[in-house]
């Protein structure tokens, strides 16, 4: 069994704390992380789409998709990530969040749900307030070409959905 203070103290190393958050509760950086740097790294049972349903709401998509038909059943703290289409992180090799650019001590983490998305299921209404807002989170295929293009070459889209990209691009 661990010690309650080597568990308290492990805590105080990690990079974020759970907070409040306009979404309810949210992930913050508990001090300055760097531009590309791993902040964590998602966790959870794997399930299938039809497990994932089960689990959410319709609107209301809480696992993470990481193929076309695996979700990772989100455990704390990564479930506590909320979306911004104006993120400060990423997805990259489909469970680690990473810095998009210098995340300040006290901030929200926040990445691009729709970078995750490909079942044609869930939808969100967006309250982000980002001057970029999509007002609503769909699919990745429903991003703007700009966007696509964007996430894209910052590899933060997972890479069930970035291969028919590739493919894409590759055939023309």
């Amino acid at each position: 069994m661990i010690e309650l203070s080597k568990v308290v103290r492990l805590a105080k190393k990690e990079k974020f704390y759970i907070g409040k958050s306009k979404f309810g509760q949210g992930l913050f950086a508990r001090r300055n992380i760097a531009l590309g740097e791993t902040i964590l790294k998602f966790t959870g049972d794997i399930i299938d789409f039809d497990k994932a349903i089960l689990k959410a709401p319709r609107y209301e998509g809480d696992p993470l998709q990481i193929g076309k038909n695996l979700y990772v059943n989100l455990e704390p703290p990564g479930r506590f990530v909320n979306h911004s289409c104006d993120p400060n992180a990423g997805i990259k090799n489909d469970v680690d969040l990473v810095a998009l650019r210098h995340i300040r001590a006290g901030e929200e983490i926040y990445f691009d749900y729709s970078t995750t998305m490909d079942e044609d299921y869930w939808v969100m209404q967006c309250g982000c307030g980002s001057v970029h807002c999509r007002r609503v989170i769909k699919d990745f295929k429903h991003l703007p070409s700009h966007v696509k293009r964007k996430y894209l070459e910052l590899n933060v889209v997972q890479n069930f959905i970035a291969i028919q990209y590739e493919t894409t691009a590759t055939a023309k």
